[in-house]
């Protein structure tokens, strides 16, 4: 997904993350473990506001844009405008456009944060926090080539095809096929939270096996709030499939490395954005100075209920190889503060692509994340009444990699993983 900012510069910190260097072309070089029946990438463009958007005077216009998989392909892929790794991280959407669409490709738009089509009742216009759920909106293309010119949300009401004109541009191809809504058209706007792309597949389609996991080793232990270790800790072989911490800052951490059962060339890609992995506290404050909210750092009364995730998932078709948490003794800062080691310090994480046995485009291994884990606490207590005490370890499935993690607050409060399967180029 690529980020275009508006000509208006904008006072964006590591708390409003637009860009990332290893999301760039998401094109049919990402799909080795099908055939896909067109080498021309479609596009998804979303249109809408950073900051206050409750501001009449916010003229921060900005975009970004989904690059969708060929058809053919055979695959479901979700964009979380939540994870600080997407160029949409932040962006509240008013508007969607579609390019070059591939054929039978079905798009889900939702304010759900996991593409979730369950309604809900609450409606926040602040921060668009998980408990808006107030929308989902099935789209279809039919021939290749479909287009959809520039559409607001709350517009996308009617089923049947849409026959709308925008910028000199017409719609053609594109279905409503089903949509729900709990509240009015105002709850639409400025809460687009997930989109899933839903590639066809075809008597064409080819999909190869599942690759399996090899040896796996636990790294040595080291204390994150510990200034005498370096900050950034990666697999020196294989990649992430688990994590261990017990306690706060000064508890023990490693990481759980696995190979595979085959040659497999891994290509880290550079470090994430930084970002504070303590959440995005509700309760924070707009500044309009920095152009941006109060992060959880910075906010008073940051809590249990008050306090949402940063859901960090790996780059389409990328797995994750290392985490840095906690650059207290680094001088590159940000205009949130100063690190200290413990949940108010920053993460980022480095992810690699995969590819089977010589690192080429033909050879390049399809990562399958699966559903986030059930939360627990860092430091292995019974976390506010819901969670259960735990030895502080966390391993993927058999056979599974780690692709994203999500953490709030400090150690008495809740971390989550995300896994994947890996499939193997198509012959």
């Amino acid at each position: 997904m690529l980020f275009n900012p508006p000509a208006k510069p904008l006072l964006i910190r590591s708390l409003m993350v637009l860009a990332l260097a290893t999301v760039s072309t998401v094109n049919s070089n990402l799909v080795h473990a099908t055939t896909p029946n067109s080498t021309v990438p479609g596009t998804i463009t979303l249109y809408g506001k950073t900051g206050d958007v409750s501001d009449p005077e916010n003229d921060s216009n900005a975009h970004c844009v989904i690059e969708v998989l060929p058809g053919g392909t055979g695959r479901t892929v979700d964009y979380m405008l939540t994870n600080p790794a997407s160029a949409c991280f932040q962006l509240r959407v008013e508007s969607i456009s579609m390019e070059n669409m591939p054929p039978a490709t079905q798009v889900l738009l939702t304010d759900d944060y996991f593409c979730d089509t369950m309604l809900g009742n609450d409606y926040e216009p602040k921060l668009d926090p998980s408990t808006n759920k107030n929308f989902w909106i099935k789209l279809k293309t039919g021939a290749a080539g479909s287009i959809l010119a520039e559409q607001s949300i709350s517009a996308l009401n009617k089923k049947g095809f849409l026959s709308n004109q925008a910028e000199g541009k017409v719609t053609k191809g594109i279905q409503l096929v089903d949509m729900a809504q709990s509240g009015s058209a105002q709850e639409m706007t400025h809460t687009l939270s997930c989109v899933r792309v839903t590639t066809s597949s075809n008597k064409d389609t080819k999909f190869g096996e599942y690759l399996s996991t090899g040896n796996q080793t636990w790294t040595d232990k080291w204390r994150e709030g510990d200034e005498d270790h370096a900050p950034k800790k990666e697999c020196n072989v294989g990649v992430m499939a688990g994590r261990f911490h017990y306690g706060d800052e000064q508890g023990d951490t490693r990481h759980l490395c696995t190979e595979f059962d085959r040659k497999v060339v891994i290509e880290k890609t550079p470090w994430s954005p930084m970002f504070r992995e303590c959440g995005i506290p509700l309760t924070g404050r707009y500044n309009s100075d920095k152009g941006r909210y109060q992060d959880c750092n910075e906010a008073d009364g940051v809590g249990w209920d008050n306090t949402e995730y940063r859901y960090f998932s790996c780059p389409v078709d990328e797995v994750m190889v290392g985490r840095g948490h906690a650059y207290q003794k680094y001088g590159d800062t940000d205009d949130t503060g100063a690190d200290h080691g413990d949940e108010n310090g920053r993460t980022d994480y480095r992810c690699a692509k995969l590819y089977e046995g010589v690192e080429s485009e033909s050879n390049r291994i399809s990562v399958l994340p699966g559903p986030w884990s059930p939360g627990h606490t860092e430091d292995g207590s019974k976390g506010n009444g819901h969670w259960d005490t735990h030895n502080g370890e966390f391993t993927c499935a058999p056979n599974e990699v780690l692709v994203g993690r999500a953490h709030r607050g400090d150690e008495k409060n809740i971390t989550r993983y995300q896994c994947a399967k890996l499939r193997l180029p198509a012959r």
